[in-house]
């Protein structure tokens, strides 16, 4: 029933940040349709999904896994590269995110550079945000969708 499918996605999309990326995205698809081949897109639920970026909390002094809310696969027109993009739509707080930006680039940087892994593919991580955590992790934030869409193509 369309109850039934609404309690479901509630379930998975229930955070005003998530909803607002959604709409935006849904507003824009016509700038991914003219940029990729073609591209597709999950919402990762840390509950279901072992997909997850294992990070040092300075706090807790342990390793934990940062679970992003979306993933993102593209593959570009005129590139042979294949795109995969974790989006995080909402942080905590600037030093945790700062923190699970760390762990990022442990796995999927080398030399501050995007690593190309087997398959040409690529892994990038953007975080929705104002962009006030220094000049370090500026290249991580979008604030919009239009930046979204300059970050990835």
């Amino acid at each position: 029933s369309e109850i039934e499918k609404i309690d479901y996605l509630n379930h998975i999309i229930n955070v005003d940040s998530e909803v607002r990326f959604i709409k935006e995205l849904e507003q824009n698809l016509d700038k991914l349709n003219n940029i990729f081949k073609w591209w597709m897109f999950s919402k990762l639920d840390q509950t279901l999904d072992e997909v997850f970026i294992p990070y040092w909390n300075q706090r807790t002094h342990k390793y934990e896994n940062y679970h992003p809310d979306f993933i993102f696969w593209f593959e570009p027109k005129n590139s042979s590269k294949y795109l995969i993009v974790f989006v995080d739509p909402h942080a905590p707080t600037y030093t945790d995110s700062n923190w699970k930006i760390d762990g990022y680039r442990k796995i999927f940087e080398e030399n501050c550079q995007a690593k190309i892994f087997p398959g040409n593919r690529l892994v990038k991580l953007l975080m929705l945000g104002p962009r006030n955590t220094g000049e370090e992790y500026k290249d991580y934030w979008v604030n919009d969708f239009v930046d979204f869409v300059g970050k990835i193509s």
